[in-house]
C-alpha cells in the first residue's frame, strides 16, 4: 500500500499558512479568507509578497471543506504535498555543510497525529531532518501540519524509498542509528549522541521491522515506572530527541 501521494491537502489556523508563506510558499496553491481573516495585515501582506489573491470564504464554506471540528481561524489553504518534500540525496548534502547531523526516520507510522507531534518535536531539539518512507507511511496532510505546528515547513521531509537501503546509505556516513524499542539493552541516559544520528521510530502497534531493528546500532529503551508498558510513538520519540538535544 503505498500512502505518500502527490496531492493537494488542506491547510487551516493563520499559524500554518503563516509558516508555509515565510519557509515553502511555492507549496501555496489558494488561499480561502473570511472578513476577519481579511483584515489580518501580516497575512495579507504575505498574500501579496508572494503573488497570491485570497479567495473570500463566507458562512459554512470553511466546515464544507475542511469539515466541522477543524479550528480553522477563518484561513484554509489548498497545499501542494509535492512541493513539500526534500528529495534524499539533497538531505546527504547536509554531511558536507552540519558536522554532526541528526535524521529521524519515521518506519511505518500510521497516525497523524503522531507524524505531525514527531515533525514539531524533532525540529524543537535540533534535528535535521525527518525521513519519510513511501510505501505503508501516513502522508504529510492536513492534520499532519496543524499537529506539526508549522513546523512540516521548517525542518526538510524527506522522501526516501527502502528504508533499510536507506539505513545502509547513511551508516557508510558513519550515521550510527538508534532504534527504539521497549527492551532495548542500552538506556537512553547513557546513549552516547556525540556523532551523526539516526532516531528510528516504529510503527505504534508492531514497532520497528525485525530486518530495520537488525540494522541498528543502538537499542534504546526508556525507563519508567512498574505498571507503565510503553509510551505513545510521538512521546517516546519527543523524550529521545531531549536526551539527543542535551547530548550532542
Amino acid at each position: 500500500m503505498k500512502l505518500i501521494r502527490d496531492e493537494k491537502v488542506y491547510l487551516y489556523g493563520k499559524h500554518a499558512l503563516r509558516e508555509a508563506l515565510l519557509t515553502k510558499p511555492k507549496a501555496v496553491q489558494k488561499v480561502f479568507l473570511d472578513a476577519n481573516a481579511l483584515a489580518d495585515k501580516e497575512i495579507t501582506k504575505l498574500l501579496s509578497v508572494h503573488g497570491i489573491a485570497p479567495a473570500s470564504m463566507k458562512g459554512e464554506e470553511g466546515k464544507k471543506q475542511v469539515g466541522n471540528d477543524a479550528v480553522h481561524q477563518g484561513v484554509i489553504a489548498v497545499i501542494n504535498t509535492e512541493k513539500l518534500y526534500t528529495s534524499f540525496e539533497d538531505a546527504l548534502k547536509l554531511f558536507d555543510t552540519v558536522e554532526n547531523p541528526c535524521f529521524v526516520l519515521l518506519d511505518e507510522l500510521q497516525d497523524p497525529h503522531n507524524v505531525g507531534a514527531i515533525i514539531r518535536s524533532a525540529a524543537a531539539f535540533g534535528a535535521h531532518a525527518v525521513l519519510m518512507p513511501e510505501h505503508n507511511q501516513a502522508p504529510i496532510t492536513g492534520v499532519v501540519i496543524k499537529t506539526s505546528a508549522g513546523m512540516v515547513f521548517r525542518i526538510p521531509i524527506v522522501r526516501i524509498g527502502n528504508v533499510n537501503q536507506t539505513m545502509r546509505t547513511l551508516a557508510q556516513k558513519r550515521m550510527w542509528s538508534y532504534g527504539l524499542v521497549m527492551d532495548g539493552d542500552t538506556e537512553l541516559a547513557k546513549a552516547d549522541f556525540s556523532g551523526p544520528a539516526l532516531i528510528v521510530v516504529g510503527n505504534e502497534s508492531t514497532g520497528i521491522r525485525e530486518k530495520t531493528l537488525e540494522l541498528c546500532d543502538v537499542k534504546l529503551s526508556i525507563p519508567m515506572a512498574p505498571g507503565c508498558e510503553s509510551l505513545n510513538a510521538s512521546v517516546a520519540a519527543s523524550v529521545v530527541l531531549y536526551e539527543y538535544s542535551r547530548g550532542k
